[in-house]
Order: structure tokens, then C-alpha cells, then sequence
């Protein structure tokens, strides 16, 4: 179902597209043109998606053994960098016309423009649509937002307010023959777009090099693994986050007791993953190791 949405998102960019280069060109508009540019790169964008939607379920193999989870960072990293870098374009371009503006027809800005306003919109709001999804964990109630569908939608985003500016910009100049007003929208827009963007670039880049980005305390964690006072300590501790969806961790814990049997140690590793669940982890690894693996610290320190 989210696959044919995306086809049919990347069907109306595609007429967009043409029809901003057909008219830009018919009315000699930069901003069409640069809009048109500006909306291939976003389907280029888009087909990343769909192609990382589609990589996502596909099953895990013995060679691939946690399938194509990274796909989803993986694609919301490309499309954000690749969205700040256009809107960074966007602005010099902006900055350049403001001290070179050029004669345009605004008429065919203000008709191709609202039809863009509509057909992004539309993109814009099956992508956000099609974003989240809920599940609940006791008295936790989580929320996931597919980071790459949230990329795929920030870039329709940008599409539909870049329309508004060149619709509002076609306006201005059409009855007061205002031509900066254009340069002046799309800067507007387009730090607004960066402002939006930072956050997910940053999600999915910190995502890609395994930092922690779990909403967990370091103190938080002591006292769920420290749970039983035979637990000595814990080392070897990892905590990643391959895709909106999976929170990873894996930790060595050191028993003061060797001579615990297997039912005893699985009820306090069990009492463990049950409180872990709690705060969305749902892989997780102990492997528990007698007390001459002690280390008196933890390998990987957690720092905020």
C-alpha cells in the first residue's frame, strides 16, 4: 500500500517537473525553471525511498543477518543532505536575483505554481499519512516515525512552500511588478526547510555510526540491569539505533555467584529484558560471565 502511494506521489512530481520547464521556459521564469530542478532532485529523492521501502522487507539471509534495516537511515540521511544542500542553492540563487532581478511573465508563475501547491500538498500529506505507527509496552505508549518516510515527506514539504513562494512572488509581481519579492519568499522557505531538516539529518547520521540515541539515562540503565545482587557489574555495553523502529543493546553481565543454575539465571536475565522492554528495546543480547571476567568498569562508558 505505501509503495503504490509513492508511485503515485513520484507520477505527480513528474508531470510537475515538465510542466514547470515547459512554462518556464514559455514565460522566460527562472523560478519555475529552478523549481522544476529543485523537484527532480526531490524525486530522485523520493525513488530512494521507495527503494529502501522495498529493501526493508525483504528477510533477513545468512549472509545479510539483519536484512536491510539500515536502508531506512540510510535513504532519510541522503535525501535530508541532499535537501540542505538544494536549499542552501536555493538561497544562493535567491541572494543572486535579489541584485539581478529579471523580467517574467508572473502569470503562468501564478498558475503553474498553484498547481504545484496542490499536487505537492497531496504528496506531502499521503507521505505524513502513511508515517506513523503505535504500539504499547505496558504503560508505555511509543510512537515511530519512519525516518525515511519523514525525509521523503520534508522534501514535499519544501516542494509545496517553494510553490506557495512562487505563486505569492507571481502575485506581487503581476499587480505591483515587485520582481525581489521572489528572492525574498524562497530564502524565507527554504531556512525554514533547513531548520526542519537538521533534526533528521542528525537522527540518521548518529543512527548510521551506532551512537546511542535511546532516551535512556546512564542511571536509568544501572539500576534496570543491576537488578539482583548478584550482579556484580556489567561490561561491554553497546546501545544502537539501525532504524526507527529497533532499539539495539547488548552487555555483559558479571555474576557474583558462580554457582547459579540456568533456571535461576534466566529468571534474572528475563527480569532484565522485561524492564528493558519498558524503555522500547526490543533486541536484546546478555551474555552473563562468572566472576573472574570482572573489568571494575564498563567498556564502552555511557556519556550524555
Amino acid at each position: 500500500m505505501r509503495e503504490k502511494k509513492i508511485l503515485w506521489i513520484i507520477t505527480f512530481n513528474l508531470i510537475i517537473i515538465f510542466s514547470e520547464i515547459l512554462f518556464g521556459i514559455i514565460s522566460n521564469s527562472f523560478a519555475l525553471i529552478a523549481d522544476a530542478l529543485h523537484n527532480a532532485g526531490d524525486v530522485i529523492a523520493i525513488v530512494i525511498t521507495y527503494i529502501a521501502l522495498k529493501l526493508g522487507t525483504k528477510q533477513t539471509t545468512f549472509k545479510y543477518t539483519f536484512g536491510f534495516l539500515r536502508s531506512e537511515m540510510m535513504a532519510a540521511f541522503v535525501n535530508t543532505l541532499f535537501l540542505s544542500i538544494t536549499m542552501i542553492y536555493m538561497i544562493y540563487q535567491a541572494v543572486y536575483r535579489f541584485f539581478n532581478p529579471e523580467i517574467i511573465e508572473p502569470l503562468y508563475m501564478i498558475i503553474v505554481g498553484t498547481i504545484a501547491v496542490i499536487a505537492n500538498g497531496i504528496s506531502a500529506y499521503l507521505l505524513n499519512t502513511m508515517n506513523t505507527s503505535t504500539h504499547t509496552h505496558h504503560e508505555h505508549h511509543h510512537e515511530h516515525r519512519d525516518a525515511n518516510i519523514k525525509s521523503a515527506y520534508l522534501h514535499m514539504l519544501s516542494d509545496a512552500l517553494i510553490s506557495v513562494g512562487v505563486v505569492t512572488a507571481g502575485i506581487f509581481i503581476y499587480f505591483f511588478r515587485i520582481y525581489y519579492i521572489d528572492s525574498i519568499l524562497t530564502i524565507v522557505f527554504s531556512l525554514y526547510i533547513l531548520r526542519h531538516s537538521y533534526p533528521l539529518l542528525k537522527k540518521s547520521f548518529l543512527s548510521l555510526m551506532d551512537t546511542n540515541i535511546t532516551d535512556i539515562s546512564p542511571e536509568e540503565l544501572d539500576k534496570v540491569i543491576k537488578i539482583d545482587d548478584n550482579i556484580i557489574e556489567y561490561h561491554d555495553l553497546h546501545i544502537y539505533k539501525p532504524s526507527s523502529k529497533y532499539n539495539f543493546i547488548s552487555f555483559h553481565i558479571v555474576l557474583k555467584n558462580n554457582n547459579l543454575i540456568l533456571k535461576e539465571i534466566e529468571e534474572m536475565t528475563g527480569k532484565i529484558k522485561h524492564n528493558l522492554k519498558k524503555y522500547d528495546f526490543n533486541h536484546i543480547l546478555i551474555q552473563v560471565d562468572t566472576d573472574s571476567h570482572i573489568k571494575h568498569k564498563i567498556n564502552c562508558e555511557l556519556k550524555e
